[in-house]
């Protein structure tokens, strides 16, 4: 009876010892598998970055190219191309065409907010609050915010008292919301100083703005775009753009300018994307100084949101 106690005990000891193996290996596979697909999504990534990457520099092949030789068009048209395999998507702005923190007068962001939806007190609050953070002295503007306001609205930021930077630095002046952020981002820059931007290379929003500050040349804006949109019914669709790459570029959405400003100064927004669906946003501001030294230059260099490729649903375009 103690010798068969004693295969009893051994036996349910070995039991034990099996299943803690196995509970071992499954947890070790498990580990495997997590890390495998870990680093397969680190791969994936990796490859839609480069991606985009290289639509930056696509793209600023195409800066460098006259409109009229074949280069791309600045005003938000959206290109595809498709490199090694996958594929890659890009637009481009002409920031000449934008609304400078730095240069703009009140009147004109007040517009540039009025165009947008909100309301004139919160329009003007706004633009008063713009122009306090950005000017070097304390005098509070009429709906504007210094220093103290900032401190009894409990935000962690103050007034900077200084020129903008970054564009992110909006982000810090009261009132500012990052939903409305997002919606005045493709509107700014900091890179042009000039009190009014180039109406040839101008987005909607802007448009819209100066024609709030100057009447007449709403007028005069709409003339333009009935004539040009006439001509474009008249003529057959424009072919799309010419490329000195073998790799050819097709555009998914058609713009409506040909101009560049005389700033030469440029939004890249580039998005990669893997065979493995895997997507990465580039955001950039590109100086081309076509024959210059450097060609060209970046001014800014980030990762950027994803806008032009469907996000995945039941079944992805």
């Amino acid at each position: 009876m103690s010798t068969r106690r004693q295969r009893g005990i051994a036996l349910i000891a070995v039991l034990w010892v099996l299943l803690l193996l196995a509970f071992l290996a499954a947890s070790f596979s498990s580990s495997t598998r997590t890390e495998a697909n870990l680093a397969r999504n680190l791969v994936e990534n990796a490859k839609a970055e480069a991606l985009a990457d290289a639509g930056v520099y696509r793209a600023i092949t195409g800066l460098a190219i006259p409109i009229e030789e074949g280069g791309l068009r600045v005003d938000g048209t959206v290109y595809a191309w498709a490199f090694g395999d996958g594929e890659v998507r890009f637009a481009i702005r002409d920031e000449g065409g934008k609304i400078d923190l730095n240069g703009a007068s009140v009147e004109l962001l007040h517009g540039l907010f009025r165009s947008i939806g909100l309301d004139e007190q919160e329009a003007a609050a706004l633009a008063d609050a713009i122009a306090d953070f950005r000017d070097a002295d304390d005098d509070r503007r009429p709906q504007g915010a210094e220093d103290m306001d900032y401190q009894a609205a409990d935000l962690p930021h103050r007034a900077k008292d200084a020129p903008f930077e970054l564009i992110e630095e909006l982000l810090q002046v009261k009132g500012m919301t990052g939903e409305l952020y997002l919606r005045l981002r493709p509107s700014l820059t900091v890179y042009t100083g000039v009190d009014i931007p180039d109406r040839d290379t101008a987005p909607p929003d802007v448009l819209a703005a100066l024609s709030a500050v100057d009447p007449e040349e709403l007028e005069q804006d709409l003339a333009e775009e009935e004539e040009g949109d006439d001509a474009l019914r008249e003529n057959e669709q424009p072919a799309l753009p010419s490329t000195p790459l073998s790799t050819s570029l097709s555009t998914l959405e058609e713009g409506g300018s040909d101009a560049r400003s005389e700033f030469g100064i440029y939004t890249v927004h580039s998005e990669g994307r893997t065979a493995g669906g895997a997507v990465y946003g580039r955001d950039t501001v590109v100086r081309v100084d076509e024959g210059g030294e450097p060609p060209y230059l970046f001014l800014a260099w980030g990762q950027g949101r994803r806008e032009l490729f469907p996000v995945a649903g039941p079944q992805e375009e």
